[in-house]
């Protein structure tokens, strides 16, 4: 009679074995917050597995020939324990807690962070960071434009989260406008360096005065150097824009101040501009006439409502 093999314990499982689950586990259930990378993300890989085998300590699965069969209550137990640690871990036993904040039209907001970095929100704007660092600092910008002054902390890496890009730094300012209607995401360095990534692939690295800007629709990108950028236009009360398309102005103006522009044609027009946000809305669009010189007409069709239309060919 073939001799019946008794369940392995966990712990004597083969470590790319206790990996896959691992693997398994953190596809399959939600992770709360920021998933690490890197040297962080396997550390909290290999504690995880130690602090599941000294919770669990009994069979987890039982071996015949090549397959690896769970025992059904066995994965529940773990499955239990592991979605459990990844809850407490950043914070011993108690959960994360996440602060969001939105600013209205108009509004900017200073905002210091548990590191002591400082943040200044845009107008119409989210961010949303878990409210003690633990580990690596990790901040995501929803939506909106945001001004990062980072506290250096050479041990503990700043990172900010926005669509599907990834920016690092260890201490610098910068500047990231990530307005909804916007085709690009603008990311400009005042002093620093930072590191702008696409999941695994690396972007570019920005130092001071360079900016890049990228598309939503493939993520190619455009990087500039600019001498004269002022990415710190939220600290110092302007509106700057640096080669930025026509409309992406329009709407990002939309967020500083209570106007609407509709376009009546499909301007395609980059300008460079600074306002100081001490004009008033007729005085920012006068500005901005004279920006675009004679070849756009900017009309106000009600008050706060104007139209935008190309004035060539036009009688």
């Amino acid at each position: 009679m073939e001799e019946q093999k008794q369940p392995g314990r966990f712990e004597n499982a083969p470590e790319d074995f206790q990996n896959e689950w691992l693997d398994h586990l953190a596809e399959t259930s939600p992770f709360p917050g920021f998933m690490p990378v890197g040297e962080e993300k396997e550390a909290l890989r290999k504690k995880m597995l130690r602090e599941i085998k000294h919770r669990t300590g009994h069979a987890a699965f039982r071996i015949s020939g090549r397959v690896i069969r769970w025992s059904a209550a066995a994965a529940i137990l773990l499955l239990t324990a592991g979605i459990g640690y990844f809850k407490v871990r950043e914070m011993g036993d108690k959960p994360v807690q996440y602060v969001t904040l939105f600013t209205q039209t108009g509004e900017r907001k200073l905002i210091q962070l548990p590191d002591s970095s400082t943040v200044w929100l845009g107008p119409a704007s989210g961010i949303s960071y878990a409210d003690n660092f633990s580990g690596n600092r990790q901040v995501k910008l929803l939506f909106g434009e945001a001004l990062f002054d980072v506290s250096k902390d050479d041990d503990h890496p700043f990172s900010v989260g926005v669509d599907s890009l990834n920016v690092e730094v260890l201490g610098t300012s910068f500047n990231i406008k990530a307005y909804k209607k916007h085709e690009a995401i603008t990311i400009g360095v005042s002093t620093g360096k930072i590191r702008v990534s696409k999941q695994s692939q690396v972007l570019s690295y920005l130092v001071d005065k360079e900016q890049i800007s990228i598309r939503k629709q493939d993520y190619s990108f455009n990087k500039t150097t600019m001498p004269a950028l002022d990415v710190e236009g939220l600290r110092n009360n302007r509106i700057n824009f640096e080669d930025m398309p026509l409309k992406d102005v329009l709407t990002m103006l939309e967020s500083y101040y209570p106007v609407t522009f509709e376009m009546a044609d499909d301007v395609k027009m980059r300008i460079s501009g600074s306002f100081s946000l001490k004009l008033q809305t007729k005085q920012v669009v006068k500005v901005l006439q004279q920006l675009v010189e004679k070849k756009i007409e900017i009309l106000e069709k009600q008050p706060g409502i104007y139209t935008v239309r190309s004035s060539i060919n036009k009688h």
